[in-house]
């Protein structure tokens, strides 16, 4: 596992890449091994995760009736929907590696890619923490993650975009797969292990 004097490294990395600075390539290990060892940002991401979890199940509890459960078993399933959002796009990624010929950027996009979850993840626990310190701060905190969603998405269009070698088009497909599949299987995952609140069961189809 990466130490965090690691972390910071490939972050600064990304950071440059965010700025447009060619440079920032030299600050990631893009070898198999550098691939590889990637995503353990998922295991950095955890205490974020965490907190984000925690948010949701309190959210989740006041919207269900009384002695409703919500323990180990609420949080696993959570989990699982991460781990299905975080890899579902890059199996699409892999999948339409050759048919659409992006193949020699695929390992490039990847590493970058899990190790700028890193700052989304901190960054989108923000919003839920103030919800578990201040729970009258719903409100200001739900438009503080629309917030946090769009620049993320922002952010992540620039970065593949330096991977892809500035190609927009292309950066805007394989942003779309990081962004879009996710959200709608998460939807779905969440509908099918029943870790969504009543009053959002209720308006699905």
């Amino acid at each position: 596992m990466p130490r965090l004097d690691e972390v910071l490294y490939y972050l600064n990395g990304v950071f440059l890449l965010l700025r447009q600075k060619q440079e920032g390539f030299g600050w990631l290990d893009l070898t198999l091994r550098g691939l590889a060892r990637s995503f353990w940002a998922f295991v950095w991401c955890l205490p974020a995760f965490a907190v984000i979890w925690a948010s949701w199940r309190l959210y989740y509890l006041g919207s269900m009736p009384a002695e409703t459960p919500a323990g180990v078993g609420f949080f696993v399933k959570l989990l699982v929907i991460d781990v299905a959002g975080w890899l579902l796009p890059l199996v699409l990624l892999v999948a339409l590696a050759r048919p659409l010929g992006y193949g020699k950027y695929l390992a490039t996009v990847v590493t970058a890619s899990n190790w700028v979850a890193v700052p989304f993840s901190y960054a989108a626990a923000v919003p839920f923490a103030l919800t578990l310190v201040l729970p009258t701060s719903a409100p200001f905190a739900g438009l503080l993650l629309y917030a946090v969603f769009g620049a993320s998405v922002v952010l992540q269009f620039r970065l593949v975009w330096m991977c892809v070698g500035k190609q927009t088009l292309l950066a805007s497909a394989m942003t779309a797969i990081f962004v879009l599949p996710p959200m709608i299987a998460g939807q779905e995952l969440q509908r099918m292990l029943g870790t969504l609140p009543m009053e959002i069961s209720s308006q699905q189809p």
